[in-house]
C-alpha cells in the first residue's frame, strides 16, 4: 500500500509539480504539447470516439472514425504519456506498466460523466455521475 500512495505522489509530482526534474529539458514541451492536445482530447472522449484504458493510454473504441488527425493525436499523447511513465518508474524502481496501471486507476476515478473507461478486468464502461458531496463535511469546512 505505501508502494502504490508513493508511486501515486511521484506520478502526481511529476506530472503536475516538478515536470523537468523528472524528464529532463523536453519535460518543459511535453508539459505544453500535453496541454495543448487537452481540449481536443476531451472532444473525443465526449463524442465517445476515445476512451481511456487500464493501462493508463487512451484508445480509440471499437466503432469509432477517427480521423487521421485525431489518431496521430492519440498516438502522440500516448507516447508522451509512455515518456512520463517510464520517467516515474525509473524513479520510484518500478515497471512502466505498473505506473500506467496506478494512473489508469486515478483517471477512474476523476473521469467525466459518460466517458468511456476500461475497468482493470478489461471491462469497457461509461463513467458514472460522480457522488455527491456529503454536505455535513462542506458545512463542517466552512464552520
Amino acid at each position: 500500500m505505501k508502494k502504490f500512495l508513493a508511486i501515486s505522489l511521484a506520478i502526481f509530482a511529476c506530472a503536475l509539480v516538478a515536470p523537468q526534474f523528472a524528464f529532463g529539458a523536453d519535460s518543459a514541451t511535453i508539459k505544453k504539447n500535453m496541454a495543448e492536445r487537452k481540449p481536443k482530447i476531451e472532444t473525443l472522449k465526449k463524442a465517445g470516439s476515445i476512451g481511456e484504458n487500464k493501462a493508463g493510454y487512451l484508445e480509440a473504441m471499437k466503432d469509432a472514425k477517427l480521423s487521421e488527425d485525431d489518431s496521430k493525436l492519440i498516438e502522440a499523447e500516448n507516447a508522451d504519456r509512455k515518456t512520463v511513465y517510464t520517467a516515474v518508474a525509473k524513479q520510484e524502481k518500478t515497471t512502466v506498466e505498473k505506473v500506467g496501471e496506478i494512473r489508469a486507476k486515478q483517471i477512474r476515478s476523476k473521469a467525466n460523466e459518460g466517458d468511456f473507461i476500461q475497468e482493470e478486468d478489461g471491462k469497457w464502461v461509461k463513467a458514472p455521475k460522480p457522488a455527491p458531496k456529503d454536505e455535513k463535511k462542506d458545512e463542517k469546512k466552512d464552520k
